[in-house]
């Protein structure tokens, strides 16, 4: 993962997971006490108190639930970069595709001009055209 623009994308990746993260084990801490603040509602009668409580828990869960398909999609977002990252860039490719033609065309491959052009090829997988 050389090439700077994959590894800038990686590591805002890696900053919105951890800020999700951070934030939904807040939520998480958040979810009791306002579940004792229904019961304690409820005990001293304040019913439309009770029911904001409840509201509360709700939006609570709600978020949780949201960050969590966040976090999915964004592990997700770095298999598939990572994978990216690993493919041959297309000079490569445009080479590997000749060569295949070349083979297929049944005209014979010189073994010396080949090793040559290899050779005389450096591969750099992490840079585009």
């Amino acid at each position: 993962m050389s090439d700077p623009v994959v590894h800038a994308r990686m590591t805002q990746l890696m900053l919105d997971e951890k800020k999700l993260t951070e934030e939904k084990a807040k939520l998480i801490e958040e979810v009791p006490v306002w579940e004792r603040r229904v019961g304690l509602a409820k005990q001293k009668g304040m019913h439309d108190l009770a029911a904001e409580a409840e509201q509360r828990v709700v939006e609570v869960k709600t978020r949780i639930k949201e960050i969590e398909l966040k976090l999915e999609t964004l592990e997700m977002d770095k298999d598939m970069l990572r994978y990216e990252s690993r493919r041959p860039s297309g000079r490569e490719v445009e080479r590997a595709e000749a060569m295949l033609d070349q083979v297929r065309l049944g005209g014979l491959v010189d073994p010396d001009r080949m090793d040559k052009e290899l050779d005389e090829t450096a591969f750099d997988f992490n840079e585009e055209d």
